[in-house]
């Protein structure tokens, strides 16, 4: 784990700040096995529109991967001056920033470039967002089609409706989470598509920030120094909006078997899903069996009705059949499910099968946006399973908590990780608390005397995947000064 220090102050049990943060004995530092790994040889693109735009879609990720040694590309749809500032302060080298016209060269571009991870603007509120991400899925949809070989990870963002237009929360005591967007408080924010199609709020991908973005001070933070470079004079708002403890994506698996299928409408197997397609039949045929154990199905994502629906499997192995007439061999098997509304994903979870032929069919017309056939194995992932440690759903780090207050919530988030975690506590060299969180759920955590918590979780089975957190203590005086401070940072800027 990572051995940087901060200080303790042992005076009164609680901290008090004096100037910046200086004192006595050195403890050990939050670390996450997420910023432990090297990404040397990692190929990152992250697609943007005009100059700026990169900071909206993925600034603190970019940041974070660059300190990891990871290969970081920038590339624009619209030519404009380049602010090499901002981007040699997020570590990207200026022969790593390259422009595209059109959805044909942006194809030529990822096969050329075949980046491992790949980072874009969904369908969002503004045009330029939703032809970039036109463009991208057009060329991915393509390509995935075409090369079997090439897989990337990819993660759509939100651009102006979790960055953008979100709120200016900055100025907390603590860094808080990314806001869900809301119709009427979200500015440009005017119709519903969190809980919708691919958009689950809930399986959100969340990634924790850098140490040096932990900070709750613009001058300290690298990503707000690199939007305040843009010398605009809404900077200062959107570094307030845009920074938070943790950047957000949804993310798009490419690993669908899907792609190698001959399919009755297109529109249900070209990468795109918001592109509807409308019958009351669909076909997939494949040339040979295709390993599957995982079916997710995404209805029309605007359609507020239900569906019952019948899934045909013709199977490429024979399977025995047992019904009042006996055992008997069989290649067929169905099932019958309902297709939720708004395009809400059905999951389907089978044993292994091999299939060469699939029918899904309802008895009136129905919608579907995209369909998604797994193999068991998970695919080889750049970015590891990791973990984070929680308090109301917010990602902490050195978390600063009133002397008042005896308690607080912890929780854990994952990220591809199934199994239970184990958080233990110490204070003082003494362990004051050791829990397993089997899933969703919060522990309540007793600060009882101490002045500073050390939290540590660990998945059960794989400590290389950890999370540390640490709590202190502050009384009214720190939390005053730390105020000050912040109005002296906002009206700097």
């Amino acid at each position: 784990m990572d051995k940087n220090k901060i200080f303790q102050s042992d005076i009164d049990g609680t901290f008090e700040l004096c100037g910046n943060f200086t004192a006595a004995e050195e403890i050990l530092t939050a670390g996450n096995s997420f910023f432990d790994r090297s990404y040397f040889g990692t190929r990152i693109l992250v697609l943007a529109q005009r100059p700026g735009d990169e900071i909206l879609i993925a600034g603190n990720i970019i940041f974070t991967l660059a300190q990891v040694k990871a290969e970081i590309f920038i590339a624009y749809s619209v030519k404009e001056k380049i602010n090499f500032d901002a981007l040699k302060i997020l570590g990207v080298q200026s022969d790593k920033i390259i422009f595209f016209e059109n959805w044909r060269d942006l194809k030529n571009l990822l096969i050329e470039l075949r980046a491992n991870i790949i980072f874009c603007a969904d369908y969002d509120s503004q045009t330029e967002f939703k032809n970039l991400s036109s463009d991208f899925e057009n060329a991915m949809g393509e390509i995935l089609h075409e090369d079997k070989t090439y897989r990337p990870e990819v993660y759509k963002k939100f651009a102006c409706a979790t960055a953008l237009n979100s709120p200016p929360d900055f100025y907390a005591p603590n860094l808080l989470q990314t806001k869900r967007p809301k119709i009427g408080a979200t500015d440009n924010y005017n119709f519903e598509i969190i809980d919708r199609a691919n958009y689950s709020w809930k399986n959100r991908v969340r990634f924790p920030v850098h140490e040096l973005c932990q900070k709750t001070l613009l001058k300290e933070n690298p990503v707000a120094n690199a939007i305040l470079s843009y010398k605009n004079f809404r900077n200062d708002l959107n570094a307030l909006r845009i920074l938070n403890s943790d950047e957000i994506f949804f993310e798009r698996k490419t690993d669908n078997q899907i792609f190698s299928a001959k399919v009755s409408d297109e529109k249900i197997s070209d990468f795109k899903i918001l592109d509807v397609a409308k019958s009351d039949k669909f076909i997939f045929e494949w040339a040979e069996g295709v390993q599957v154990q995982k079916i997710i199905l995404y209805g029309d994502f605007q359609s507020e009705e239900n569906f019952e629906i019948e899934i045909k499997f013709e199977l490429d192995n024979l399977r025995a059949k047992i019904d009042k007439a006996g055992i008997s061999l069989d290649n067929t098997f169905c099932v019958k499910k309902i297709l939720p509304a708004y395009g809400l994903p059905l999951i389907i979870d089978t044993e292994k099968i091999f299939v060469k032929r699939a029918e899904i069919s309802s008895s009136k017309i129905f919608g579907l946006g995209e369909v998604e056939f797994f193999a068991n194995a998970e695919p080889f992932r750049k970015i590891q399973p990791f973990i984070k440690l929680t308090t109301g759903d917010n990602f902490f780090y050195k978390y600063d908590v009133p002397s008042e207050v005896e308690k607080i919530p912890v929780g854990v988030y994952k990220f591809h990780v199934d199994d239970p975690v184990k958080i233990s506590a110490e204070s003082n060299d003494e362990n004051i608390l050791t829990e397993i969180l089997e899933g969703d759920e919060e522990i309540i955590l007793n600060l009882g005397n101490a002045a500073e918590i050390i939290l540590t979780a660990e998945v059960v089975g794989s400590p290389n995947i950890y999370d540390r957190a640490i709590i202190r203590r502050v009384g009214d005086l720190t939390q005053i000064q730390m105020k000050i401070f912040q109005w002296l940072d906002k009206i700097s800027n």
